[in-house]
């Protein structure tokens, strides 16, 4: 039998605050954070964060790009809620990729008629591995570390690789950590135009749309929402031996693609690794009371991953609560995955399910929690990260009885 892996510690910044204690506080209340943004872009509303989530308490490494400090606040959190000491055999894997996009176009207009103008220090903070250098110096750790790039899955990407070391002796902990990415408005506008992401109405005219509703029809996409957040996972033993606590467990990351480029959805390869998931964990279908869905208000996307849902655990009053964290969050781009699995586990333990604001009856055929929280008390709950090019991922936790 596989040694079980605990999550020790959460951090969080999503929804426009930072923190877990403010975090929670917006998912019991289940209050979107999406509101009109000003500016020249395509983009007409998103959730965006404070400047607190890109200003880390402690030393930090000169020069840390905006991605880095945000992944260094939540890192932060989640350390000191896990209680770590001993950083030099902690591993870290960095969910995402292409994570700063916005600063390298602003570098290439500010070179515009200055030849020979470039920065020297953009060739060291245009690699998405400056976020690793970043990390690991500011916390100390010396172990493994690696970029886990997937998509919109990249965050259960993480996990899988993070659970692999703990498995092969390759690491006892292990930080997985989602930066906040900045886009340019050119990938914005490229979102819009595929169809993908929601423009929000022409001239800031957000108060004439419909609000924010996965799985709700007549959604012209998703919205943005500025989201980084981490997780520590740490073998039983270890976390034992030094006293640690879980907060919850593991029971798999599965990741599968679906053998086809482009953005298509497929219904039948999420639905397979979606049983991936509960066969590595040993769990029936009916042992999963809660799914914290993709759900990104892209209708095709949507309606496949309702589907997957449907033909993994049927439908009706069995079939498992669903909601959508990026109703109230926003997506979160490449994070997106750890910030759904951050707030998976702070409802098991906190034994409630977040509303999904402004659905009622659910138009997917799923088991939809509505326009008020419920009460919860499962033991076992996915996570779906689903991204572009067939790259799927699903996460199964645990509540441990171990952590109360």
């Amino acid at each position: 039998m596989m040694e079980p892996i605990w999550i020790t510690g959460l951090g969080i910044t999503a929804a426009g605050v930072v923190g877990l204690p403010a975090f929670e506080a917006v998912l019991r209340a289940g209050r979107p954070a999406i509101a009109p943004v000003a500016g020249p872009g395509p983009l007409r509303r998103a959730a965006l964060l404070p400047a607190a989530a890109f200003a880390p308490a402690g030393p930090m490494p000169r020069g840390a790009t905006r991605a880095a400090r945000s992944a260094l606040v939540v890192a932060r959190e989640a350390w000191a809620q896990a209680g770590l000491q001993e950083p030099a055999a902690v591993g870290l894997v960095v969910a995402g990729h292409n994570l700063s996009l916005a600063e390298t176009a602003e570098t290439l207009l500010a070179q515009q008629g200055r030849m020979g103008f470039a920065p020297p220090r953009h060739a060291l903070q245009v690699w998405d591995s400056h976020v690793l250098g970043v990390l690991s110096e500011a916390l100390g750790c010396t172990g493994p570390g690696m970029l886990a790039g997937g998509h919109f899955s990249s965050g259960i990407t993480a996990l899988a690789q993070a659970a692999m070391w703990l498995r092969a002796g390759e690491a006892e902990v292990a930080l997985c950590v989602a930066p906040c990415a900045a886009l340019s408005t050119l990938e914005w506008q490229a979102f819009v135009n595929l169809g993908a992401a929601d423009p929000g109405g022409d001239n800031g005219q957000t108060g004439e749309l419909p609000p924010y509703q996965p799985f709700a029809p007549g959604q012209a996409g998703f919205v943005p929402g500025e989201a980084a957040a981490c997780v520590v996972l740490e073998t039983a033993a270890h976390a034992r031996g030094r006293g640690g606590r879980p907060l919850a467990r593991l029971g798999a990351a599965r990741l599968a693609m679906a053998g086809r480029a482009g953005p298509e959805p497929d219904a039948a390869n999420e639905a397979r690794v979606i049983r991936a998931a509960l066969q590595a964990a040993g769990l029936a279908a009916d042992a999963v009371g809660y799914i914290n869905a993709h759900a990104t208000g892209a209708a095709a996307g949507d309606m496949a991953e309702a589907e997957a849902i449907r033909a993994v655990f049927g439908g009706g009053a069995g079939a498992p609560w669903v909601n959508a964290t990026k109703a109230i969050t926003g997506h979160g781009l490449f994070a997106a995955g750890l910030v759904g699995l951050v707030a998976t586990v702070l409802q098991l333990r906190g034994g409630f399910l977040h509303a999904n604001p402004g659905i009622g009856a659910s138009p997917a055929g799923l088991r939809l929690v509505g326009r008020h929280s419920e009460p919860h008390d499962g033991s076992a709950a996915l996570c779906n990260a689903f991204g572009f090019d067939g790259l799927n991922g699903c996460a199964l936790i645990l509540n441990s009885t171990e952590n109360r």
